[in-house]
This record gives structure tokens, sequence and C-alpha cells, in this order.
């Protein structure tokens, strides 16, 4: 065994002809797509390198750049003693480069702090959609003509170009290990095996170089380009490789389909999004978008993540199969709006083409395919937290540290206005640390760890010789995640009832109680835990929460990133809500410090919204939605009842639209009873298969840990 073999990603780049960082990854994949172990497995019918890049000691990963792995060095020393040497001044040598080790030096302490109290959060990295459209249009070889045609632009990017070809020189490589290998198992092959193998030589014979001729093909080319170094989301599958398969035989395109839908669910694969509307209002539904979502029923699987876009002319068919999905418990697909969508990323001057070009990367965050580089993970801010701050004059009740900004002893607030002052400065004051936080790990990320590969593959890069994470993409907006929105205006409505309105108490007792958790202070807790919840239809806490919301996302889009946009908003709890409640000390609603139950989307906080579906849609109507450019998530719980009827779904179906026509943006939906999650807590050996919707992505509920699967638990259970 040598390096070259062992570590093949770290041999390439240490070994690079140039030291610029482009030629540096590039000549690193490319020595890794030549070096990397492969497996033909024909039962999957679609090849690919064995495994991640990751599964090397030193690795390039699409969100986090340069990555070293300790556990993995010390295995490689275990199996080759003889080279411990070498292998130790292989990773040493990367110790300088790993990415989100030099982004960690630039952080401040108080930095630091913020982020470890769940204030709030910044990076640079996230997920991609590149234009698996283009590559499928052009092969490769399509792709070499663009370089060469903006090579003769741009005289002085000589060496970023040949990084770009190097990474296609890559690509090709795989396939054509992979076509040899196909060949060689022919001789003792069983008579079944040969006919895929066939089919693969076939394939190579033609792809990656040039357009596919079927959809076998336009299979192998979009699963080898899409695992190839890592796997992230397939973005408008439909509109990638929709063609492909409208014109094959029905039965061979949907067996190729299933065996592609088993491999998404191997590699959890992230966003694949079907339906669409253009610019002029028509609607892009076909056969491939019909059965990606039988597909997901048949299998009833946890991944991919799947979303569906809808829009007035989306046919009431395809309407109905996304009923029928979300019938089996999946919690997909998600719903996204173009209605909503579009315009919100019109307002950030994307024009009218592209805003319909929009995907989901990662849980549910918005990309446009192919053309874009908006972030998704580029920060994240606790709403409560700014409360808690204005409420403390700054200090965080979970460290008892002074993280906020000094606006004042709210004891001596005498208005209501003076409290949601104190508020929107504190907001303002995270916001900034997030935004600068933010674009200095965007500028490492350009320096450090650049993309060749994906550049390739996204509109502006080969045009202006620029790479992907150096303001390449046509368009460069960033990503913040929002958590407590509904938590913290329903703090504030109790607030102004109680303390300003009512005068029931003074600011004075309130901040006691807050500060002692509620201890002796059992009228106070009652009274302001039981004041009107957000998601009831109720003017004063829904007025509040427009109010924090339209401030929120104006102030953001005030704040420019790197890479050439506006930050935007939006709320994607993920799986951290918990996390930031716990870090949260007791609030105005009635959570107590210690308790993990926050709110996991724009919707009410769990339980309480109590009046009904459409209740909870008008107050969450009250808000601004188009301005939200991130991925405004409203989860929702459904009775299974409601689904095993026509009328029901119908009915599911009508509230969908009036929601969509009054201006929501996205909704999530569980199908599951509560009866039966509680009884996976208690036996969880019965519930193995029971699928959830989390916040952006499903997981099987028994893999939750506990304080996710009581967030779900205490959603409401809507009937219609």
């Amino acid at each position: 065994m040598d390096m070259q073999h062992l570590e093949p990603f770290a041999w390439g780049y240490m070994h690079a002809p140039k030291p610029d960082a482009e030629t540096r990854i590039a000549y690193g994949i490319k020595t890794w797509a030549e070096n990397i172990p492969l497996k033909l497995d024909i039962t999957d019918w679609f090849v690919s390198p064995l495994g991640k890049m990751s599964a090397q000691a030193v690795s390039y990963q699409r969100a986090d750049g340069i990555c070293l792995n300790e556990k993995i060095r010390d295995k490689n020393i275990e199996a080759y003693p003889e080279l411990e040497e070498t292998i130790n001044v292989y990773y040493d040598y990367f110790r300088p480069y790993e990415t989100m080790r030099v982004i960690s030096k630039y952080r401040t302490p108080m930095q630091e702090k913020m982020e470890i109290n769940k204030c709030c959060w910044a990076a640079g990295g996230g997920h991609s959609n590149p234009d698996y459209e283009l590559l499928l249009r052009v092969g490769t070889n399509g792709l070499r003509e663009k370089i060469a045609r903006f090579r003769k632009i741009h005289t002085d990017k000589s060496d970023l170009y040949d990084a770009f070809e190097m990474t296609l020189y890559a690509l090709e490589t795989v396939a054509r290990r992979l076509q040899e290998m196909a060949r060689a198992r022919l001789a003792y092959a069983a008579e079944t095996d040969k006919i895929v193998l066939l089919r693969l030589i076939e394939a190579f014979d033609n792809i990656p170089q040039n357009r596919p001729r079927n959809f076998f093909e336009a299979c192998e080319l979009f699963w080898l380009s899409f695992v190839f170094i890592d796997v992230d989301s397939p973005g408008l599958f439909d509109y990638a490789l929709g063609a492909y398969y409208e014109n094959d035989d029905p039965d061979d395109r949907y067996a190729c389909l299933s065996k592609l839908w088993e491999l998404f669910h191997k590699t959890r694969t992230w966003n694949l999004c079907v339906g669409r509307s253009d610019e002029f209002g028509g609607d892009h539904t076909c056969k491939l978008t019909y059965d990606v979502l039988r597909l997901a029923r048949e299998k009833k699987y946890d991944t991919p993540n799947l979303t569906l876009r809808v829009h007035p002319n989306t046919p009431d068919a395809l309407w109905e199969a996304a009923a029928k999905t979300l019938a089996t418990g999946i919690g997909m697909p998600a719903i996204y709006n173009d209605e909503v969508v579009c315009p919100a990323l019109e307002a950030l001057g994307i024009p009218a083409s592209d805003s319909h070009l929009y995907c989901m990367n990662g849980c549910n965050q918005i990309d446009i395919f192919g053309k874009s580089h908006m972030g998704l993970e580029d920060g994240e801010i606790s709403v409560c937290k700014a409360l808690e701050f204005a409420l403390f004059n700054g200090t965080c009740k979970f460290s008892e540290e002074k993280l906020g900004l000094e606006t004042g002893d709210a004891a001596a607030f005498a208005t209501f206005d003076q409290l949601m002052e104190a508020y929107k400065k504190q907001i303002e004051y995270m916001a900034d640390y997030i935004t600068d936080m933010s674009n200095q790990a965007q500028k490492i990320f350009a320096s450090y760890a650049p993309n060749p590969w994906k550049s390739v593959f996204v509109h502006g890069c080969i045009e202006k010789g620029l790479d992907y994470k150096n303001r390449g993409p046509i368009y460069g907006h960033g990503q913040v995640l929002t958590e407590g929105l509904p938590d913290t205006a329903d703090s504030l409505a109790a607030i102004k009832h109680f303390v300003f309105e009512e005068k029931k108490y003074t600011m004075a007792q309130l901040i006691e109680a807050l500060d002692k958790n509620f201890a002796g202070y059992d009228a106070l807790f009652r009274d302001f835990s039981t004041w009107h919840k957000f998601g009831n239809d109720l003017d004063d806490v829904d007025e509040i929460y427009a109010e924090i919301t339209d401030h929120l996302y104006r102030y953001f889009q005030t704040k420019q990133t790197f890479r050439g946009g506006k930050f935007g908003v939006g709320c994607s709890t993920f799986h951290r809500a918990p996390d930031y409640g716990f870090h949260c000390g007791a609030l105005p609603n009635g959570k107590k410090k210690g308790e993990k139950l926050l709110a996991d989307s724009i919707g009410a906080s769990p339980g309480c919204d109590k009046c009904g579906p459409t209740a909870l849609l008008n107050s969450v109507m009250r808000a601004n939605q188009y301005l939200a450019v991130s991925g405004n998530v409203l989860q929702m719980k459904f009775n299974k009842a409601q689904f095993r009827t026509q009328t029901g779904m119908a009915a599911f179906i009508a509230l969908a639209k009036t929601y969509f026509a009054g201006g929501g943006q996205t909704l999530q939906i569980n199908v599951v009873s509560r009866e039966e999650l509680q009884d996976a807590v208690v036996h969880p050996e019965k519930h193995e298969d029971l699928i959830v919707r989390v916040g952006g992505f499903s997981q099987y509920f028994i893999k939750l840990a506990p304080p996710l699967q009581e967030n779900i638990i205490t959603r409401s259970e809507n009937d219609l």
C-alpha cells in the first residue's frame, strides 16, 4: 500500500502541479478518481465510486471543505504500521488547511459563547443544487466546449479553467474504470447479470461524454455525478430527467426509477423536488412527477426528502396523488407554493424566469436550480434569546453571562413600546453577529476550500471565471434560520396584557418570577402560561407575531453576503428546537428553565393551537410570508382517519389550497395518531417502521431523541 492509494485526495493535493487552492483540490479529486477502490454491484443497476470521499482521513466535503478524521488516520496506522510516520506527516500537513479549523480561529470568544449558549451561530457551507439537466443535455464534452469558449475571454483564469477540466476528467475516469470492470465480469457472470453488464458497457460507450440516449443512461449519468465525492440534493428531479422518462418504455423506466429510489434511500439523499410552474403560470407536471409520488407511496421510506411544488394550475390529479402519499404517514411530500416563493425571490432581484426554477437544498431551504449558492447553513438565530436579553439587560440566563446588548433595566420600562424597542435592538445586534460571522466564513471557504467540481455545473462560474465558493454562481444570497418566533410572540402578548394593559403585575415582578423560574409565583405563572397563544386566530398575539416576523425578515435583508447577495430568513428548526429551548431561561409564555419544548416551525408552539386548523392558518397568514426566502416551514399533524377517505383527503386539499391562496408558503404534514406515537415510546420494537415529519425532514420515530419525540407527540392533532 502506498499513500497515493491509501489517501488519494491528500496525495493529489500535496503533489498538484500548481500551488493555488483550486488546482490542489481538483488534482486531489482527479487522483481520488484514479485510485479509489470501485465496487460493481449490478443488483443496483446504477454504479458509482465505492463510498464517499469522507472515508479517507483527509477529504474534501461539500459542506465543510477540507476535513480531517483522526479515527480513520488511527485505523490506517493500525492497518499499515510501516507507514505510520508518513501517515502522520500527511495528516499534519493538512492541519493549517482544515476549513472549519481555520474558521474557528477567526471567531472571537464572544462569538463562541453566543454559539455555545444557543443564541445564534453562523457558518458558510451548506448544500447545493448543481444543474444536472445541463450535464444530461450536453455531457462532459459540451461542458468542455463551454470552458474553452470562456477561457478565451478570461485569459488570466487559465489555472482555474484547468481545474474545472480536471474534475470532468475525474468523472470520466470513474466511468471508464467501471466499464472496464463490467467487461472483465462478463466472462463469468450469470446470464441475468450479463444483461445488466452489457447495458452498463453500452451506456459507458456514450456517457458521461455525450447526451444519454434513454432513461437508463440518464439515470446512470445522473447517479454517477450525483454521488461523485458526496451525496447532496437532486433538486428539480422531474425537470432534469422528465424528458428521458416521457419517451421510454413504461415498464423499464419505472424499474429504473425504482432502482434509483433504493439508492437514494441507501445514501440518505437530501431534497428531491418535483412539480413546478413557469413564469407564465404554465404547469410542468409530467409522467415522472406522478411516478415519483407513486414510488414514494409504495416504498414508504423516510428518504429521500421529497418536496412538491404547487400553483393555481396544478392538476387536481397531482393534488390527489400528493394526498395519497401523505396518507401513508411518511410525512412527504412537503408542499411549496409557487405563488409565494417566486415573488419572494423576485423581490431579491431574481427574474421570474429563474425564480420559477427554485428547488430545495438540504431540508427545505430554497435554491435556484443550477444557478445559485444561497447558503442554507449561513446561520441561525434564537428569537427567544433576544427577548431574554431584552428582559435581563443583555444577560444570558443559561450561562449568566453578559452576551447581549445593554438595553436598559426592563423593570423600569414604562411602556410596552420600550420593551419592543429593546427586543428589536437585541435582534439587530444578533443579526449583525450572524452576518459578520457568516461572511468571514464565506471568505475562508472561498480561499481555503473552493469547489471546482460544483463550479462546472452551476451557471455563472464558467462564464465569470470564478469558483462556486467565490462569487461564481449567478445568485449568492444567504439564508438564516429562526427558532422560537411563536414562543416569543406568546411571551410578548402576555407581557403587554398583564403588565401594560391590565397592570395586574409589574415588570419587576415578572422579571423576578422569571429569574426564580416561577418558584413562589404560582398565580403569575398560571396567568402568563394560559394567556392567548399564537395559532388560535387571536388578534393581540397574532399582531405581535406579524410585527416581530416582519422586523426580523426585513432587517436581515439589509445585510449583504460575501457571495454577492442579501441575507434572507426562513424557519426550519431541523432537530435543534429542543436544544434551543433547553438553553433558554424561563419565558413569559410559561416555559420554565430546563424545559425543551419550543416551537418547531412558524406555527404554534406544540399543543398551543386549540381552535382547529383554520384558526392556526389564519394566525400564520397574518405574517408576510412573501419576505421569507429560506423556506418558511409550517408543521401540521392530522389523524390517520382524516386521510382514510376520499372526502377526508379532499377536505385537506381544500384547506391547503385556501392557505396557499391566502399567502401561505409551505406545508409539512404528519399523518399519525397520538396513541400510536405514545405506544412507540413504550414499545419501540412494535413500531420500527413508524415515520414522522420532524422539522424539514422525515425520520423513523423510534430513532429520535426523547425531546423530539415529545415535541411531535405534543403537536395538536387536527381534524376537518
